[in-house]
């Protein structure tokens, strides 16, 4: 389960990292100010956040309290973003890279306990 957690931040910041800059430096993105209708830029900053998560997650990713809220924050996010890209039809691969990351999550919350330091503070190295 710890290997299928690495593959999942992976995943997941590699998916919104590139999804970031392709948002934000498309032709919705920075390059079109002004123009109102700029929420491909806007979202590209939202993928840059989550993309974050997992950088900010990574030393600590066999901490219980610290999996249990990045992968709530993850499954919340990949699931959102599935029944969205569901429901518009039109970008198949997104909708399956999603729905797999947040199935993939829902296994690793269930699972957590089993492979996770039992801590109750959000620093190791204290």
């Amino acid at each position: 389960m710890k290997i299928l957690f690495n593959i999942v931040l992976v995943l997941s910041f590699l998916t919104e990292a590139l999804a970031s800059v392709s948002l934000i430096g498309g032709p919705e993105g920075v390059s079109a100010p002004g123009l109102g209708n700029q929420w491909s830029m806007h979202y590209g900053f939202a993928a840059l956040a989550i993309a974050s998560l997992s950088l900010w997650a990574w030393p600590y990713r066999t901490n219980l309290p610290v999996v249990t809220f990045a992968l709530g924050v993850l499954f919340t996010f990949h699931t959102g973003l599935s029944i969205s890209l569901t429901i518009a039809g039109d970008q198949q691969a997104g909708m399956m890279i999603h729905s797999v990351l947040s199935i993939a999550c829902l296994i690793l919350i269930t699972q957590r306990s089993k492979w996770c330091d039992v801590t109750t503070t959000g620093d190791q190295n204290a």
